[in-house]
């Protein structure tokens, strides 16, 4: 069986190499996203239960350099339009404020990126021991991810961040989460992400 170390690294990759890649056209991301489902949907049961119920380490996600800002916090929010299985709809989220709720100038923070990825279920099944009690200090126990949705650069967020989900994505197994964050740079600053639960309309 692979080692919890190895599992994790697998199911962080993507994310990385998103992070990284700000210029991805839609092939690209869905390409992504379809390795994302295919990493989820491989895992034995056992070690999603290892990799949804082990702390993120500071040593393996350091944090960018204080102060730093993730998105205001429980402003992520997505209205499913799409009546089957699948999903598709409006996801939006606020960008970074200050400890004043304030608008951040991302060039002079140092935020360089927002990405929202699929969040798995962390913990005890259902969502009340998850929100406010997250990896690293975040509002969010969902970064036991596996790739990123949408992203958009910080210059581009404007005052509040739109994206368009195409009717009929399939939602990763296991994912239950948006989970929205800043990037500085490389870093992903998990310790101030924000989460909603992935909320299907099925008539």
């Amino acid at each position: 069986m692979k080692s919890l170390t190895s599992i994790c690294a697998a199911a962080f990759t993507i994310a990385c190499v998103g992070a990284a890649g700000a210029q991805d056209n839609d092939a690209d991301a869905k390409a992504k996203a379809k390795a994302a489902a295919k990493q989820l949907a491989t895992m034995t049961d056992e070690q999603r239960k290892l990799l949804n119920t082990t702390p993120v380490s500071a040593d393996r996600y350091p944090a960018p350099p204080s102060p730093n800002y993730g998105p205001r916090r429980g402003s992520i929010s997505f209205t499913d339009t799409d009546p089957g299985p699948t999903i598709g709809g409006t996801l939006t989220m606020d960008p970074a404020v200050d400890e004043n709720g304030k608008r951040l100038d991302e060039a002079e923070a140092g935020i360089t990126m927002y990405m929202i990825h699929w969040g798995l279920e962390v913990g005890k099944p259902g969502v009340a021991d998850d929100a406010g009690a997250g990896d690293l200090g975040g509002d969010c126990m969902g970064f036991r991810d596996t790739g990123h949705v949408v992203m958009a650069p910080a210059g581009e967020a404007g005052d509040i961040m739109s994206w368009e989900i195409p009717q009929g994505t399939v939602v990763p197994e296991g994912a239950v989460y948006f989970v929205g964050h800043t990037l500085y740079g490389k870093i992903h600053n998990l310790g101030k992400c924000t989460q909603t639960p992935i909320t299907n309309l099925i008539e």
